[in-house]
């Protein structure tokens, strides 16, 4: 197994001892199904790392604990402005927050706020009332707490996984074995970057359609110079396309916006006249760049490559037609009521 592996076990023995004073070498073998041995190493490893673990003798047995005045974080070595400035973050950081670590964030901030004064916490929280954070229509991730779990595990373990998953390009379902790599978390979804075996490529899958999921036994190792950001460097969002170079005019009514927001690290903007703007970018993904034009409505016109041109124009086409046909709605059928019947439930009522 990879190191993920080993620094999610060791993660798991450090809580593990950390909720249980009476906690064995032996326990944490059984509980972590590997060698005394290896929970050796990994209690070597954490105390090199830093973490006051020590043993102690009772009653014949030898338990592992953790220091008790051990307070993980030094929050005692922060300035006030800069536990202020972790106490706003808890907004943005517990919307964003996903199984499974939701739960250790929640506790996180409850003693980043122990850490505070009780005036402290009176004025922040009247200056947290000035601030809010709204998730870009986030998806409702809810139904895949199992499935995010599985993944962890098996990036961890490096192990392949099979799944089942729904397809939009196709609108079917698809069985995949694959080599999972990394999640993302990204405007406002989590997605998975996966070896597919039967292609050989990398692809990328939207965790909420993978409609069942189990880890198998066969082992996979990751090639060590991968990173998703490097992969997707070029792309306009999560999908992976040989990148080509794209101008879009935008109008005065929509320049502002668009020219105050990085939406490519390639992205060159220049005046036009008129309060018009033009953008050109080096970029691939063109569905997501589509998509993201077509947003703009009449306010963004693409000058060049002519395959994005004819595909906004078709898709603005079928959306003309939408609004020339008219739509009608059924209305709902009104139930007939039996008025001898309705007489007698009266009466039974009265």
């Amino acid at each position: 197994m990879g190191r993920n592996a080993q620094l999610i076990r060791q993660w798991a023995i450090l809580k593990q001892i950390e909720t249980n004073r009476w906690t064995t070498i032996l326990d944490m073998a059984g509980q972590h199904v590997v060698s005394t041995k290896t929970i050796r190493r990994d209690l070597a490893a954490l105390m090199e790392a830093g973490f006051p673990l020590y043993d102690e003798r009772y009653d014949g047995k030898v338990y592992w604990r953790l220091n008790e005045e051990y307070k993980g974080l030094p929050l005692a070595s922060l300035s006030l402005s800069e536990t202020a400035a972790l106490y706003f973050s808890k907004k943005l950081v517990v919307n964003l927050a996903a199984p499974p670590f939701s739960n250790d964030i929640a506790s996180a901030f409850k003693k980043i706020e122990s850490a505070l004064p009780e005036r402290n916490i009176q004025f922040l929280d009247s200056l947290d009332a000035m601030i809010s954070v709204r998730a870009d229509a986030p998806k409702d991730l809810d139904h895949s707490k199992n499935t995010i779990r599985i993944l962890m595990e098996a990036i961890g373990e490096e192990v392949r996984v099979k799944m089942q998953y729904y397809s939009v390009h196709s609108q079917q379902k698809k069985t995949y074995t694959i080599d999972p790599y990394r999640l993302m978390y990204f405007r406002g979804g989590l997605y998975l970057f996966a070896r597919v075996e039967e292609y050989n490529q990398i692809r990328t899958f939207a965790v909420e359609r993978i409609e069942s999921i189990e880890k198998t036994r066969d082992e996979f190792e990751k090639p060590p110079d991968f990173s998703v950001e490097s992969y997707l460097e070029s792309a306009f969002g999560v999908v992976k396309e040989d990148p080509f170079d794209v101008e879009i005019i935008f109008n005065k009514d929509i320049a502002e916006y668009v020219r105050s927001r990085v939406w490519h690290p390639s992205q060159v903007v220049r005046e036009i006249g008129g309060g018009r703007i033009t953008m050109k970018m080096h970029v691939g993904g063109e569905f997501e760049l589509g998509s993201w034009v077509l947003s703009f409505g009449p306010s963004a016109t693409v000058v060049s490559p002519e395959r994005l041109r004819r595909r906004v124009e078709a898709e603005l086409g079928r959306a003309l037609e939408n609004y020339r046909t008219e739509v009608t709605v059924a209305p709902r059928k009104s139930k007939k009521v039996d008025s001898k019947k309705a007489a007698a439930a009266g009466a039974r009522r009265s």
